[in-house]
């Protein structure tokens, strides 16, 4: 009987084994006049051996199925009649498999527009996604991500970096869908060699929520996925550079070393940068999120509690280079990651440290505008600020099974900044006459602690869209600093009045941050959804500021307390939040969402050093409803609107007077009440694969409510005191259009974008209600032409720009433009030697005030020779800023304010740098690449 039972089980497992099929779907299209393909023939070939594995003919609306008894790589064709077969390969490793819309071409298409033939069958549209078979696309051999997606088409990037897909900038490029070292999408094409490129991957990205629970939130982000080569993942590939030159004011140096090793899914990556030419990392991400000294919340349409900063030196330190100074840098880091179990378990890690040296020298011209008359500040600083940041990452994700998820990540980070400046500032009124006069020098040190973390868990359910979120996150920071103040301002008008400050700040802030968080979404039918949410925020903020001056005259013990400008405060918020949202998708054609959230939000300011204190609280409604329609599969139309709060920062309610400025201080507002913001948004996509033609189109228009907004005071005496209050009255909005098209037969790009910004800022001058408008206008166009063999390449563009800023307080009215004009440009000769040569050109138009030539023009050059096997070594000589007249300059208007800056930056300079391209990786080609070479030869 035991026998019997053995011997059924065994036939039933035999049975069953022998019914496991796999199923491949996807449709058919003809790509020019986007009509369904029906009765073309489908068929698959075992890529081992290209034995036929089984075929099928697409149905009316173009669709096909094909089912398979084994696992593995197979050889997808398709072919119809008068048009060009399509060849892929397809890894077939789960019970269904969609390919998503397969391109077709016609033969007569194909002989019309040959310029681009090689490159049609290298194109997939998958639904919203358009992937690119790396190797049909002839780059140098030594040529990283960066000069790849410039040969693709429906992708520009500019000189700077910048990626454009579609019409639309690129804000994250990953690497077999993960981040790599940061998702900066200019960090990682100038990093990443193309030849590690198997297919690039343009794709709208879904919010993570969105992509878990299945139902769709009208967010998108535009993304870059890299998807790297078999056999790029078994060895290793870098890049190894080192250059030095000299300059007319002091001498340079560029090094740089990248190595990343790949085994799997295991990634080992390595970095390091020293250079003071402005290179200065490969990003750095801000994590001050919860800076308790001066930061803006913003409650979000589902609740979320935000924190934005702004950049404060003596304060912060961020790590980035703004074309400000002279520039030294010293940064590195480690990534590593991992998948195993079937990718049940997944960890990864990051270490990054940066040490950044800058001396700035900065001149600066102010215009205050008053009620019928003008002060004009004329200020020169000088300072020299370096600041190191050690940061640790780590984060680990387990599948519990198909349906649910946890994930834990933390975060370790400490900033350690020092700053000396000073200072000389000078205040004239309309007619020339001097009224003051100022001295001020600073020390300033600093050191900040965070540590982040938080857990999640999510869970679907069987049944389509039903899933529920559970999340707890703490995020903790400590900041201390001291500041030494020493100033002299002399009063013109008053020969015997003289303000002196010598003085010493004491700073430490605290802030800890815990959020529970808890959603739950419900299909209510076919295509509307139910999403249900409750968050519990609790924020705690401290800043205890101290100023102690010296109790006797020569002494040098800073040992007496200065009230008037110490304080110890605190402020503490918390938060319920329920949020409801009604969404409405439609075959990937429609997609609608109405709801929003109801907060309650309990504020509590205790002044430590008075021992007092307020509490008030707001119930606030966030209404929130968008709609999104696909009209085909690359052209869409979208429209939202979204109400959301600021709330007053540490800094602005603390009953503080900050003399750090000795001429310009700011008193805190405890009465100081949150804004409310109605936000509205417009846009408009339309993008042709083939042609490269897009069509790009937004419009957006802000109106706050009972907005924080400054009230300043300027006496006699030049000296200006301001408070932040609430007004009303302030809105901005703008509107672009941007075009762009691929003309295959010159293999030219052409495109062009304008650019309309409108403002309206309201503050008090004196107790005078002022509005300042601030309007803009811009047009940009440019064309970029590379020849078949790449042996000439040229781009080109021009951009003029008016800017129009008038107060209601004054008649005057400040307009100005400016035209920007750049030209790039090289020339390939025999034995791979290369010459190149760009410039930029900025005209600015001088005024009554702002009269100083500012016209820049930057010309650049250079002369390469490339050595060894594959192009893999490079020697370049180049000589930047040869007319030695690059210029750092800035021109802005705020409130009455209208400001220009010029400053100290990096000019004339020649560098020779040599830079080895490595990589060593398993020998022979992939079935990809053989899959792209045989697309090529049917076409």
């Amino acid at each position: 009987m035991q026998k019997t039972i053995l011997l059924l089980v065994l036939l039933c497992l035999t049975i069953t084994a022998e019914a496991q099929t796999y199923t491949i779907k996807g449709s058919v299209s003809d790509t020019v006049n986007l009509n369904p393909l029906q009765n073309a023939a489908i068929t698959l070939l075992r890529a081992e051996d290209s034995v036929l594995a089984t075929f099928a003919r697409a149905k009316s609306d173009g669709t096909f199925a094909l089912e398979v008894k084994d696992k593995g790589k197979y050889l997808l064709m398709v072919t119809f009649p008068s048009f060009a077969d399509y060849i892929d390969v397809i890894n077939v490793t789960k019970p269904a498999t969609n390919v998503g819309e397969l391109p077709m071409v016609s033969r007569t298409h194909l002989l019309k527009e040959f310029v681009l033939t090689d490159q049609y069958a290298a194109i997939k549209v998958k639904g919203d996604t358009i992937e690119y078979v790396a190797d049909s696309f002839k780059v140098r051999d030594n040529a990283t991500v960066e000069s790849l997606l410039k040969k693709l088409p429906g992708i520009q990037v500019d000189k700077d970096g910048k990626i454009m897909a579609q019409g639309t900038e690129v804000q994250k490029l990953l690497v077999d869908g993960e981040e790599f070292f940061t998702d900066d999408p200019a960090v990682v094409s100038k990093s990443l060699g193309a030849k590690a490129v198997n297919k690039v991957q343009v794709y709208d990205k879904k919010s993570d929520e969105a992509e878990f629970t299945g139902i769709d939130d009208g967010e998108r982000t535009k993304t870059i996925n890299l998807e790297l080569k078999e056999n790029m993942k078994k060895g290793y590939f870098g890049k190894i550079k080192a250059g030095g030159g000299a300059g007319d004011l002091q001498n340079y140096f560029e090094n740089q070393a990248m190595i990343n090793s790949f085994k799997g899914k295991r990634k080992l990556s390595a970095f390091g940068i020293m250079a003071n030419t402005g290179t200065i990392g490969l990003g750095w991400e801000d994590q001050d999120k919860f800076n308790a000294g001066g930061g803006n919340t913003s409650v979000g349409d589902d609740g979320s509690i935000t924190t934005y900063y702004s950049s404060d030196d003596f304060e912060s330190w961020d790590g980035q280079y703004n074309g400000r100074g002279y520039p030294r840098a010293w940064t590195g880091g480690l990534h590593y990651s991992n998948k195993w179990n079937e990718d049940k378990h997944h960890v990864a890690g990051n270490y990054r440290y940066a040490k950044q040296d800058i001396e700035t020298v900065n001149n600066t011209i102010t215009e205050k505008i008053l009620q019928d008359s003008a002060l004009y500040e004329t200020q020169t600083s000088n300072s020299f600020k370096t600041g190191n940041r050690n940061r640790i990452s780590a984060l680990y994700e387990l599948k519990v099974d198909s349906l649910s998820d946890i994930r834990v990540n933390a975060t370790v980070n400490r900033t350690e900044n020092l700053r000396n400046s000073e200072t000389n500032q000078n205040t004239r009124d309309a007619s020339g006459n001097e009224i003051n006069s100022n001295n001020t020098k600073t020390r300033s040190e600093g050191l900040t602690t965070q540590i982040n973390s938080s857990l999640m868990y999510r869970k679907k359910f069987k049944k389509d869209r039903r899933t529920i979120t559970v999340s707890l996150s703490e995020n903790y920071q400590e900041r201390t600093g001291d500041i030494l103040l020493n100033s002299l301002i002399k009063y013109a008008n008053l020969s015997a009045r003289n303000d002196t400050f010598d003085q010493k700040k004491r700073n430490e802030d605290k802030n800890i941050s815990l959020t529970g968080y808890a959603s739950y979404t419900e299909p209510l039918s076919k295509y509307l959804s139910l999403s249900l949410s409750y968050r519990l925020n609790v924020t705690n903020n401290s800043a205890e500021r101290n100023t102690f001056s010296k109790s006797a005259p020569f002494s040098d013990s800073y040992d007496q307390l200065d009230s008037i400008f110490s304080s110890n405060y605190a402020f503490n918020i918390t938060t319920h939040t329920g949020s409801t949202f009604l969404r409405y998708s439609y075959k990937k054609k429609l997609n609608a969402s109405i709801g929003g959230s109801i907060a309650r939000a309990n504020f509590l300011q205790d002044n430590l050093m008075t021992d007092t204190s307020r509490r008030y609280s707001f119930t606030n409604f966030f209404p929130s409803a968008s709609i999104r329609y696909n009209i085909q599969k690359q052209t869409r139309v979208s429209l939202s609107y979204n109400g959301r709060t600021r709330q007053p920062s540490l800094e602005q309610i603390q009953p503080l007077q900050n003399n750090i400025d000795p001429l310009n201080q700011s008193i805190g507002n405890p009465g100081l009440n949150q804004e409310f913001s109605h936000s509205i948004n417009a846009n408009f996509s339309d993008y042709k694969v083939f042609s490269g033609r897009h069509i790009w189109m937004y419009a957006y228009f802000n109106v706050v409510d009972n907005a924080i907004s400054r009230s300043q005071t300027i006496d006699s005496l030049g000296r200006t005191t301001y408070q932040y209050v609430n007004l009303d009255g302030n809105y901005n909005g703008s509107a672009s259009i941007n075009v762009g098209k691929r003309i295959r037969k010159l293999n030219t790009q052409i495109g062009g974008r304008t650019r309309v910004s409108l403002s309206k800022a309201n503050n008090l001058v004196n107790g005078v209600k002022n509005a300042s408008n601030y309007n803009s206008y811009s047009v940009n166009a440019y064309a970029n032409y590379e020849s078949k063999d790449e042996k000439i390449m040229v781009s080109l563009g021009v951009g003029p720009s008016y800017n129009d800023n008038s107060s209601s307080i004054s008649t005057q009215v400040t307009s100005y433009w400016s035209v920007n004009y750049n030209f790039d440009a090289s020339y390939e000769f025999p034995f791979k030697l290369r010459i190149g040569s760009d410039f930029d050109w900025s005209v600015r138009e001088q005024t009554a005030v702002f009269d100083r030539n500012n016209n820049v023009f930057r010309w650049n050059a250079y002369i390469s020779q490339r050595f060894l096997k594959n192009d893999q070594l490079e020697l370049r000589a180049s000589v930047f800023d040869i007319l030695n007249q690059n210029l750092g300059f800035t021109r802005n208007a705020s409130n009455n304010y209208v400001t220009e800056q010029s400053y100290n930056t990096i000019r004339r300079y020649g560098m020779l740098s040599l830079t080895w391209n490595f990589t060593k990786t398993a020998m022979g080609a992939t079935p990809e690449n053989d899959a792209a070479s045989m697309i090529i030869k049917k076409n």
